[in-house]
């Protein structure tokens, strides 16, 4: 029959929403949470029946970098009724109940009813702080990194160093005893 065909789909589209690691999310157009599931649950730091229910604002606290709520202006679960086109923010994070900031990359997407109105909106949201830790690492890095290239008698020491570290490079004594007067040489330019 119709009914437990339906009844079947909602089971597998549960099964599916609870297996899968991205945190879904599904408000309606009074913002009040319709659909959360599992990984939503544990990224946010909410049970998964605590949050239904409840208007999103509650439970997806949105704020930037100094940890400053999101205005309506900025937030995309927000925007999406007036703008109803997909929004994506990479740089959001979220406040858990506990206090801790989750940086997540977060994409939402309108829902259009059959007379074209907004019905409705899907979050999907992930938890990126591992990804953002190592861009933060990568770009710290590179600034060093440029800062020393500004710097030569630093790159030339570091150069060096490589060049006398017996587990980097084989050098002939001869080359060793050129690179260590080298390397004295550069300890009264720096």
């Amino acid at each position: 029959s119709l009914a437990s065909s339906l009844h079947d789909e909602k089971e597998k589209s549960e099964i599916i929403l609870n297996s899968i690691d991205d945190g879904v999310l599904l408000i309606d157009t009074n913002y009040t949470i319709q659909l959360f599931n599992k990984a939503a649950g544990k990224i946010s730091g909410w049970l998964q029946k605590d949050a239904l229910g409840l208007d999103y604002k509650s439970v997806i606290k949105l704020v930037n970098d100094k940890t400053e709520p999101y205005s309506d202006q900025q937030d995309p679960l927000r925007r999406i009724f007036s703008e109803i086109a997909p929004i994506r923010d990479n740089n959001a994070n979220l406040l858990t109940p506990s206090g801790k900031t989750v940086a997540i990359s977060l994409s939402v997407s309108p829902l259009i009813s059959q007379d074209n109105q907004v019905s409705g909106a899907v979050a999907v949201f992930r938890d990126v702080t591992n990804e953002r830790q190592e861009e933060k690492q990568r770009a710290e890095f590179i600034s060093t990194a440029s800062h020393e290239m500004r710097t030569p008698v630093a790159a030339i020491e570091g150069y060096l160093a490589l060049a006398m570290n017996e587990r980097v490079s084989r050098i002939d004594s001869k080359a060793r005893e050129y690179l260590e007067k080298a390397h004295a040489s550069t300890q009264h330019l720096g």
